[in-house]
């Protein structure tokens, strides 16, 4: 039997994926006893895990990251992941969110969705999904985008227009670019209505006006299209 502390690095190591950081790792641990660099020798050593380049690790096989996530009782999965990324989060700067951390971040914190988050926490984790969702679009990844900028929609409170406007604007904005650019026109038909009938101000309705009319011209619905632009003008 490991101890403990080594089967925790294995969990962690775990929720983070086929691939991980050790710094990354070592920020999902808040025990002190806890040594980044031990646990790697002792995984590397057993034959678990495997150094692909400085600093970045991977399992030698999917069999064997999957019986380190198994020691995860299947009951607390949920919360594990999230207070795993909500670990990370606390202990990440905002140098290492833009660059290494976020995405790792965001992934394990949604697992945890369907835990009772309270309002701040899904505020929280909706503003997560947002930057996970802006760089995704601005890498060119619009499935993925969209997946997380639906899952920050999803986050959202009833009266969210009124209470939490500029974040429930800009999930909006960039989930219409994202459906729309990854074909997913059932998802942009049902969105985009929401900003098109609550913004305050024209401005605020100009870019779902904008991703509307590439929306009906990609469907054939050219007239409408039209249309839809003098209604604007």
């Amino acid at each position: 039997s490991l101890p403990k502390l080594v089967q925790t690095g294995f969990m962690n190591a775990a929720c983070l994926g086929s691939n991980f950081n050790a710094s990354i790792l070592g920020k999902t641990i808040k025990d002190e006893g806890f040594d980044v660099c031990s646990f790697l020798k002792i995984g590397k050593d057993g034959g678990y895990i495997e150094e692909s380049e400085s600093g970045s690790y991977s399992w030698t096989h999917d069999q064997i990251q999957q019986a380190a996530y198994d020691l995860i009782p299947p009951t607390q999965r949920e919360s594990f992941h999230y207070q795993l990324g909500q670990m990370l989060l606390e202990n990440s700067t905002n140098c290492e969110m833009k660059r290494d951390a976020l995405f790792f971040i965001v992934d394990n914190m949604n697992k945890g969705v369907d835990l009772k988050l309270d309002r701040n926490q899904k505020t929280q984790l909706a503003g997560l999904n947002l930057q996970a969702g802006n760089i995704a679009i601005s890498t060119s990844r619009f499935h993925a985008a969209a997946e997380y900028l639906q899952t920050g929609i999803s986050l959202l409170s009833k009266d969210s227009w009124i209470q939490q406007y500029d974040l429930t604007i800009q999930l909006y904005d960039a989930a219409l670019e994202a459906f729309y650019t990854a074909g997913q026109f059932s998802k942009f038909d049902a969105a985009v209505k929401q900003p098109l009938t609550h913004a305050m101000c024209f401005e605020d309705k100009l870019n779902s006006y904008h991703n509307l009319v590439r929306y009906l011209t990609a469907s054939g619905k050219s007239e409408e299209a039209l249309e839809t632009c003098l209604s604007v003008l």
